[in-house]
């Protein structure tokens, strides 16, 4: 038995390990290319660079506009995250732990949007905006995010918020508690592993977002990164190759980082689900 499971749990690292390297391949490739010389990369794609030239990082901020595209990509990311924890947070405990009528009937009418193609709603929402005018303003990008990602973001706060005893909300209010404080000081502390997974989860939705961001934002010095590196594409007779597979690594890169710090509480949100008495 012990050793048909060695040979099983060695087929699952086999399998494992190959779907890993076939899904880090392309982003380690343009890696490699950000580091290359516009020589390099013309004569050989496959071959590796000569050294570590950050020459193309600084045509990328300078004549590329990154900076630009970078500042307002974090803008609208941290905008985005505000919203989606304080209305996902506040709407998650209401629904797990308050009474209210019609409850099972509005959770499900949030969860529907699941069900909704996102290309079915592009057309709607853009003329939305343009009613509203606010074309090429934060809210344009923030609101129709925190939309997308509402309905994954409520199911899994409020499945954690399920698992988190009646009797603690219970002993705080008979401590002279009241909703505002339950929330604030009891259930925000124990939702920490879930919050920094819906940060996670809610900010490489907002960063990589790109067909919302070059529908709704006309103005050129508002774009976000993934718009603006496509627009760099377009400037590969100017700025060569290399400059742009350095933005898409810049890009890659900080949500990389910030998933490799917060992967301790992102585990945790998934695998505990429950707070132990």
């Amino acid at each position: 038995m012990k050793s048909r499971k060695k040979i099983v749990n060695s087929i699952i690292f086999v399998i494992v390990f190959l779907y890993a390297c076939v899904s880090l391949y392309p982003l380690l490739w343009a890696i490699l290319q950000s580091f290359k010389s516009e020589r390099e990369f013309l004569t050989s794609i496959w071959s590796l660079p000569s050294g570590l030239d950050f020459t193309n990082f600084r045509t990328a901020f300078q004549k590329g506009n990154l900076a630009t595209y970078f500042f307002n990509t974090v803008r609208n990311t941290a905008a985005t995250l505000v919203v989606d924890l304080v209305f996902i947070t506040l709407a998650g405990f209401a629904f797990a732990k308050m009474k209210m009528k019609f409850k099972k009937f509005l959770y499900g009418l949030i969860l529907v949007n699941l069900l909704i193609p996102t290309p079915i709603i592009l057309l709607p929402m853009y003329l939305l905006i343009l009613d509203l005018h606010i074309q090429n303003s934060l809210a344009a990008i923030v609101f129709p995010y925190f939309q997308g990602f509402a309905p994954l973001g409520l199911i899994l706060i409020t499945n954690y918020f399920n698992n988190i005893p009646d009797e603690v909300i219970e002993s705080a209010r008979i401590d002279g508690c009241n909703t505002a404080q339950i929330l604030v000081k009891m259930i925000v502390p124990l939702a920490k592993p879930i919050l920094s997974t819906l940060t996670v989860l809610g900010g490489m939705s907002a960063w990589n977002e790109f067909m919302w961001a070059l529908i709704s934002i006309s103005d050129v010095k508002k774009y976000t990164l993934s718009v603006g590196i496509s627009t760099l594409n377009d400037k590969t007779s100017i700025l060569g190759y290399t400059p742009v597979f350095a933005a898409l690594t810049v890009s890659a890169m900080v949500f990389i980082v910030i998933y490799l710090l917060a992967q301790k509480a992102f585990v945790q949100s998934i695998t505990a689900g429950a707070v132990k008495g």
